[in-house]
């Protein structure tokens, strides 16, 4: 496991908290759900 720290605009950490809570995900599992999401994409298009 990698710890980094990222900055994030306001609104878009905000818009993320939000789906978090209605996905019920902390919002680390929130990121690492969207980030797995684009790699598959990305591998698709390949």
């Amino acid at each position: 496991m990698v710890t980094s720290n990222i900055r994030i605009p306001e609104d878009l950490w905000e818009e993320l908290r939000k789906i978090a809570e209605k996905e019920e995900r902390s919002i680390n599992s929130q990121l690492i759900f969207i980030i797995k999401k684009f790699i598959e994409e990305k591998e698709k298009e390949d």
